[in-house]
């Protein structure tokens, strides 16, 4: 292992992937229920992103904010290489990707301060050494009022994963050379004696995953998962706090938990456990977390009117792409079909202001309003941009999609594309993301679908 590694897997590469979840304008919603104030992502902004790989995703927000500038750090040169390729095919000129270790980066002065910095799974991949140059630098580098994203192993759903760890972990180095073969057999063999069911759900949404992806979650030496407490702690020296989970429905436990485990988490809360207890009764295996760097908190007049300002489409909880949580709902917590049909009819084509639409309906304001939210989060409706900031980044979006349509055309696996309207990547099934392109035909609610959305066949000729 070389020794500039600090114990990070460099053998594979890191495979290349989209993450919705890193889009400022998603993060509205959810800031705003939270009653922290969001940074302005209409107007120019800093974003970095601290291990970016390939730079995949950040390259899509490139695309989705044309007034945003984005840089990206990694340490592996073939990382750096492959992103910049992509960079060069697509044409976008507000992003830059470069190589650079955390130690580097947290020696140095950035050329300015930003106000987004996004860290996708590598927290909990490094060790407490490069945790702590990872404080260091958003201390140096975040504005006051800035923001960043984490997404890291929560140590609640990965408990049940340390013996999976350890196999991964003892296989000899040779017989890497063909893969993780045995440690997968392994795995499979200790599972079959019956005695880690968590364990077995864990490796049943694992399994599928590469090799590339199991040598960073298995058998990385660093490898580990953490409780939200731990890094609050942490990054309370770059004097940041928690601001809110990234999707809106991590404020809505009740239409997720069933009674028994919403008891608990009352009573644990209670007691002071705070996302801790939440963890626990969500068995949760990954956090997607926003913390703030003195960002102001709200008024409840302030997010009252955050809220209605947003825009909205009508959409579908049934739909295959954009539906932000995807996970079981407690029927009890559905909101009446009389109800949502009302509230379709009253958006109808749109966008519409939530202010709007509450304001149309014959209920007290207050309960109008949690029933939008309660529809934002089942994806009955979407939370969009609106429509000068969706026409602004139109351009930027079909270079991005172009991109991808020539990597399908060409057999190469991109698992998602940009969507102007939501200011983000999104994922697409792999059935619908060349119809969506124009390299299949498409079915007349499919073509409307992804049109809604911003996205159209791009021209390659």
């Amino acid at each position: 292992m070389a020794d500039w590694s600090r114990g990070y897997p460099v053998e594979e590469s890191y495979l290349d992937t989209l993450q919705p979840e890193l889009s400022p304008f998603r993060w509205r919603a959810a800031l705003l229920t939270a009653r922290r104030r969001p940074v302005a992502e209409d107007r120019p902004f800093r974003f970095v992103e601290l291990g970016c790989g390939s730079a995949l995703s950040l390259l899509g927000l490139a695309a989705c904010y044309p007034h945003g500038r984005f840089s990206g750090y990694d340490f592996l040169p073939e990382h750096v290489v492959r992103a910049r390729a992509m960079i060069a095919e697509t044409g976008l000129g507000n992003i830059i990707v470069e190589e650079a270790s955390f130690a580097d980066l947290a020696a140095s002065d950035p050329p300015a301060r930003h106000d987004y910095a996004a860290l996708h799974g590598v927290w909990t991949w490094v060790d407490a050494e490069t945790r702590a140059d990872i404080v260091t630098l958003l201390g140096r580098w975040l504005s006051p009022g800035a923001l960043a994203y984490l997404g890291y192993n929560a140590a609640a759903g990965w408990a049940a994963a340390a013996p999976l760890r350890r196999i991964f972990r003892e296989i000899p180095a040779d017989a890497r050379q063909t893969g993780f073969t045995a440690a997968r057999a392994a795995a499979e063999d200790w599972l079959a004696l019956g005695d880690a069911p968590a364990a077995r759900a864990l490796w049943a949404r694992i399994a599928r995953q590469p090799d590339g992806y199991l040598l960073h979650e298995f058998a990385s030496v660093n490898g580990s998962a953490a409780w939200p407490q731990e890094v609050l702690e942490d990054l309370a020296r770059a004097k940041m706090g928690f601001a809110c989970a990234v999707e809106l429905g991590e404020q809505f436990d009740a239409m997720f938990l069933p009674p028994e485990r919403m008891d608990f988490l009352r009573r644990a809360t209670e007691a002071g456990l705070g996302e801790t207890a939440r963890d626990l009764a969500h068995a949760r295996t990954f956090r997607a977390d926003l913390f703030h760097r003195g960002a102001p908190r709200l008024t409840p007049r302030e997010m009252v009117a955050g809220l209605r300002a947003l825009h909205v489409i009508g959409w579908g909880r049934d739909r295959p792409v954009a539906v932000p949580d995807a996970r079981p709902v407690a029927e009890a917590a559905d909101v009446h079909p009389d109800l949502r049909a009302q509230i379709a009819a009253r958006i109808g084509d749109g966008p519409a202001t939530l202010g709007a639409v509450i304001d149309s309906l014959d209920m007290e304001p207050r309960q109008a309003l949690q029933t939008m939210l309660v529809l934002m989060v089942y994806g009955d409706i979407l939370a969009v941009r609106s429509p000068d900031e969706a026409a602004a980044a139109q351009a930027g979006c079909d270079r991005f999609n172009a991109f991808v349509a020539r990597r399908l055309a060409a057999g190469s696996l991109v698992p998602g594309l940009a969507s102007p309207v939501l200011g983000s990547v999104i994922h697409v099934p792999r059935d619908l993301r060349r119809a969506a392109l124009g390299l299949d035909p498409a079915e007349p609610g499919t073509a409307r679908m992804f049109h809604a959305l911003g996205i159209v066949p791009p021209d390659l000729s």
